[in-house]
């Protein structure tokens, strides 16, 4: 009997950690679905300057060199290193094959390594499964990760080069650099790459946190480092600026590269504009405070969790282990370096996300059910509201838009809602899939507006092919998703506001509310806008909410 008890809670740990291994594995497929799903949207969440290097990438392919890059605008025409243009260029084969999913594609694949590299060292680390799988799903539970890391930006090439030297440190129990001439260049040629998706700068944090890792590594015995590692380091270094400095040895512009990229868009960000610099650092939308807070609202609806496990590990500080002493290093060097710029976002610290998910997962036991609980309540309210901007949507457009079937999806993740509410062995297992469920609702959300009504249909759309269209604008290069709607013709900006009356064709964007144009009409399609004025954000906190956020687009011919 005595044998029996002391069995049955071993067994009952047993079956507890197959069913949340299980789990683990499902909610990850669901995250890889959810990744490459709808890639080829024009409403996925994301950010105005994908457009940009979307145009960017198309106007450089047109010229069959890889280099200097075109831009419409001069100010805008070095804005970023050429590496992610050059991916925009090879995966859609020199613009022959221009789609959105293409140009997203390879940061999805990016994504998906950089959480595959946090499972490796979860693996690796503790000869468990588990602690990797959780810290994947954290990771690709970040609204950051998901708005940034599976469109055309920087910011999933850049998290994963920089942090991909630091995760192979980590796999050895003492992060330091292995002996050995060579490795110095092989790590610099790692940060090289990702140097030339973002920045030069951005050798310094990544320099000083392998740097701070050795001299822990060496109990902080100054000596040593100096004579051992300093040099290493510098050599690394060298060997990423080497790499970056190839875009100036082939740009057959190079001044320009250093007027537009190093004086324009990097030094820029310390310009103040004529304000204290030291004010703007405690006060302002750009204030230290934005970095404060920038994991947190990095994370989403991890927000909470991300709080509590800064707050365990000060409690913790002088019992951190050494693996949490790393990670952390990391996430405060970048951000205490990117409080120095005039200019601040959350943003810039999007390298560091892998870090913060590995240590939520560490401590994801430790932290109190009832956050993972309010994440998972917060989680089961969007997937209602979402249901219920669908229905207003389609009420709206007067047309059916959603099918039954997709009550069961909704069903289904609000019964995982409830079981994550009310099962408390299962609160801290279904939370990573409560807020992969919120992203699965928005795609289904999306299906009508980058499909079937979302797109322009009809006999008359084969007649703007090869003529000039004016299309509404609302931002750097917005013109280039009606590029990606209507193929073969040729796009050009207007201000929503003032419509051309020298154009043959024109696209016209009105509320759902009110009448056609009175002009002859080519088709038309639902469209979701995604930029307000103060005035149309303060009438839809005042409930007209349809009237602004969903429009139709009606392409038209002018008389």
């Amino acid at each position: 009997m005595t044998t029996s008890r002391s069995q049955s809670p071993l067994n009952h740990h047993a079956r507890h950690h197959r069913r949340a291994l299980w789990i683990a594995w499902t909610s990850l497929l669901l995250a890889v679905f959810v990744y490459c799903a709808g890639l080829g949207g024009d409403h996925l969440a994301t950010n105005g300057d994908e457009l940009l290097y979307a145009q960017i990438s198309k106007l450089t392919a047109a010229t069959g060199e890889l280099l200097p890059l075109q831009s419409l605008d001069d100010r805008l025409r070095n804005t970023k290193p050429p590496f992610l243009f050059w991916q925009g260029i090879l995966s859609t084969n020199w613009g022959d094959h221009w789609s959105l999913a293409l140009l997203r594609a390879p940061n999805v694949l990016y994504t998906l390594l950089t959480a595959g590299i946090l499972i490796l060292i979860g693996w690796k680390r503790t000869r468990s499964i588990a602690l990797g799988l959780t810290a994947a799903l954290l990771f690709l539970c970040f609204f950051s990760t998901y708005r940034y890391g599976r469109v055309f930006l920087t910011s999933a090439p850049e998290t994963f080069w920089f942090f991909a030297p630091l995760a192979l440190l980590l796999l050895h129990r003492e992060p330091r650099l292995p002996n050995g001439i060579i490795w110095p260049w092989i790590w610099g040629g790692m940060i090289g790459i990702g140097l030339l998706y973002k920045s030069f700068a951005l050798v310094i944090p990544v320099a000083l946190t392998m740097a701070l890792w050795q001299l822990r590594a060496r109990s902080w015995n100054l000596r040593p480092f100096m004579i051992q590692d300093f040099w290493r380091i510098a050599m690394m270094v060298v060997a990423a600026l080497m790499l970056f400095s190839l875009w100036f040895w082939l740009d057959p512009h190079p001044m320009l590269v250093l007027k537009d990229f190093v004086l324009r868009e990097n030094a820029g960000k310390f310009d103040t504009g004529g304000e204290n610099y030291f004010l703007n650092l405690i006060w302002g939308e750009s204030s230290i405070w934005r970095i404060a807070v920038s994991y947190p609202l990095n994370a989403g609806l991890l927000a909470l969790l991300t709080v509590a496990v800064a707050w365990d590990a000060w409690q913790r500080r002088h019992r951190l282990g050494p693996l949490e002493v790393f990670l952390w290093i990391w996430m405060l060097v970048l951000a205490a370096f990117f409080c120095i710029p005039n200019q601040r976002d959350e943003r810039y610290l999007l390298p560091a996300m892998p870090a913060l998910a590995l240590l939520i997962a560490i401590r994801l036991g430790h932290l109190p059910r009832w956050i993972c609980a309010v994440t998972i309540a917060a989680s089961g309210i969007i997937l209602l509201g979402l249901s219920g901007l669908a229905l207003l949507l389609q009420y709206s457009a007067g047309i059916p838009l959603y099918s039954v079937w997709l009550l069961l999806p909704l069903v289904g993740s609000l019964v995982i809602v409830v079981l994550g509410l009310f099962q408390k062995e299962l609160t801290r297992t279904l939370m990573p899939s409560s807020v992969l469920l919120v992203y699965l609702g928005y795609y289904l959300f999306l299906i009508p507006l980058d499909h079937g009504p979302g797109l322009f249909k009809g006999e008359g759309i084969e007649s703007v092919i090869g003529s000039e269209v004016s299309v509404p604008a609302n931002f750097n290069a917005r013109e280039e998703s009606y590029g990606f709607l209507l193929p073969g013709a040729i796009v050009k900006p207007y201000n929503q506001w003032i419509l051309p009356t020298k154009t043959p064709f024109i696209v016209i964007s009105q509320p759902l509310d009110q009448k056609a144009p009175d002009r002859v009409i080519l088709g038309k399609r639902l469209t979701m806008i995604d930029r307000f004025n103060a005035q149309e954000t303060r009438d839809i906190l005042l409930g007209n909410v349809t009237h602004h956020l969903f429009h139709w687009d009606w392409l038209v011919q002018q008389n």
